[in-house]
C-alpha cells in the first residue's frame, strides 16, 4: 500500500514529556508498525512534510528518520522516498503487539486516576528503575544462521521457546563486523544448526556455549516425495551453492534414495528454462519461489522446501535455558 501524499502520520509532540522530541517520534514511529497502523512497505511522509505538520525543525526529522534506517525500522530509496522497511526488525516489533497493547490498558486505568501522559511516562520509568534493582538480567540468547533461509528456522525456533531470541547473520559474523561480534560476544547461549555447528564453535568464546539444533524436511514434503516413482528428475533450486546441497543431503539422510536429484541456481535456470518442463517435481527456497515462477512452470510440481525442528534438540535446548536462568 502507497500512503497518498496528504496522509500525516498521527503523531503528537509533548514539550513537557520526560524524553526528547527525537524519541518521541522515533517511537511513535515504531508504535504505529508494531500495532499495524503501518506496514512493511508503506510510504512515509517527507521530512519536510512531517516538520511542517509537528511544527519541529527539518534537521529533527532527518535524524530520526536516519536513526530509523540505520535500524532497519525505514528504508530509504533515492528519488522514491522514505518507506517500512522488510526486515527482522520490523517483524520483531510487530511481535511485540500484545506488549504495546499492555501498555495502552495501563494507560486507560492511569488516566482514570487522573495522571496525564507525562505523570504516566515518569512514573513507568520510576517502577521499571525499581523493578530492575530486584530482577535477573534476561537471558541474551543469540541465534546464528545464513540470511537467505534462516530467518524462518529462526521464527520457528523463537516459537518453540518463548523467549527473546536475536538472529545475527553468519555472513556478518563472518565479515568481521564489530557490533555484530559484539552482540555475539555478549551472549549467554548460542544456538544455531548442525550445518553451521563447528563455524560457531571456532567464532564464539572458548567459555560459551553454542548448542545445535538439526532441521528437516516438514513431514508433507517427504510425503510427496516419497510418492513419486523411482529415478524421477527432482530439481533443488536455491540462490547458494552450499544451501542447495544441504536440501540434497538433508532429503537422503530422510531416506530418499530412488530419486535422481539435481541442483540448480537462478543463473542455471537463466539459461535452460526446458529442464522445468523436463523435471518431474522442484523444490526450492522461499527466496526465489517468484523468480522461479516468471518461468511459469506447471504449479502443481512446484514446492517450497520447508524445514521442521528435531523435536529432541528442541528439548535439549529447553532444558538448558531453564538451567542456565536457574544458574543466574
Amino acid at each position: 500500500m502507497i500512503i497518498p501524499e496528504p496522509f500525516i502520520l498521527p503523531i503528537i509532540v509533548d514539550n513537557s514529556a520526560p524524553i526528547t522530541i527525537n524519541a518521541q517520534i522515533a517511537e511513535q514511529i515504531k508504535l504505529l508498525i508494531a500495532t499495524g497502523e503501518l506496514h512493511s512497505g508503506d510510504t512515509l511522509p517527507t521530512v519536510t512534510q512531517l516538520a511542517k505538520h509537528l511544527g519541529v525543525n527539518h534537521n529533527t526529522i532527518a535524524a530520526v528518520y536516519n536513526y530509523l534506517i540505520e535500524s532497519n525500522y525505514l528504508v530509504a530509496r533515492r528519488g522514491k522516498g522514505t518507506f517500512v522497511a522488510d526486515s527482522l526488525a520490523v517483524k520483531n516489533i510487530v511481535n511485540l503487539r500484545q506488549f504495546y497493547n499492555l501498555l495502552g490498558q495501563a494507560f486507560s486505568c492511569a488516566t482514570m486516576m487522573g495522571l496525564s501522559p507525562s505523570e504516566f511516562a515518569r512514573a513507568a520509568y520510576a517502577q521499571a528503575v525499581m523493578l530492575n534493582q530486584h530482577t535477573t538480567a534476561p537471558l541474551k540468547l543469540i541465534f546464528v544462521e545464513c540470511l537467505q533461509d534462516g530467518v524462518e528456522i529462526y521464527e520457528a525456533v523463537q516459537g518453540e521457546i518463548q523467549q527473546d531470541l536475536e538472529f545475527l547473520s553468519l555472513e556478518e559474523l563472518k565479515g568481521q563486523k564489530p557490533k555484530v561480534l559484539q552482540k555475539l560476544s555478549v551472549a549467554d547461549l548460542i544456538v544455531t544448526t548442525t550445518q553451521h555447528l563447528w563455524e560457531l564453535i571456532q567464532l564464539a568464546a572458548p567459555s560459551q556455549e553454542v548448542i545445535a539444533i538439526n532441521i528437516k524436511p516438514d513431514l508433507r514434503l517427504l510425503t510427496h516425495i516419497s510418492s513419486l516413482p523411482r529415478n524421477s528428475l527432482v530439481l533443488l533450486i536455491c540462490e547458494e551453492e552450499n544451501e542447495r546441497e544441504h536440501m540434497k543431503k538433508m532429503l537422503q539422510l530422510s531416506g530418499i534414495s530412488h530419486i535422481n536429484f539435481q541442483t540448480l541456481s537462478l543463473d542455471n535456470l537463466n539459461t535452460n528454462h526446458q529442464i522445468l518442463k523436463e523435471a518431474d517435481a522442484i523444490y526450492l527456497s522461499k527466496k526465489v519461489e517468484y523468480d522461479v515462477y516468471q518461468f511459469n512452470p506447471q504449479r502443481d510440481k512446484v514446492m517450497v522446501f520447508n524445514y521442521s525442528l528435531d523435536e529432541t534438540n528442541m528439548a535439549v535446548l529447553k532444558a538448558r535455558i531453564a538451567a542456565i536462568v536457574s544458574a543466574k
